[in-house]
């Protein structure tokens, strides 16, 4: 099952900053769907989210199935 995540930006989190496709059994499981390219990583070891090898912090993320 693949999910869409949709990655709010603050201050007022009505803006979404990016929309991303995670597919967990492909080989690049997160795809960005709208907004800007980036590298993005879910770090197990530190729970982090991980954008560019940065922790993706101050924004609002929602998960749903697609």
């Amino acid at each position: 099952m693949n999910y869409i995540i949709k990655i709010f930006s603050p201050p007022d989190f009505d803006t979404i900053a990016w929309v991303l496709r995670y597919a967990p059994n492909s080989l690049t499981p997160f795809t960005t769907l709208q907004g800007t390219e980036h590298v993005w990583v879910w770090d197990f070891i530190s729970g982090e989210f991980l954008i560019d090898g940065a922790p993706l912090l101050g924004y609002t993320i929602e998960i749903s199935a697609e």
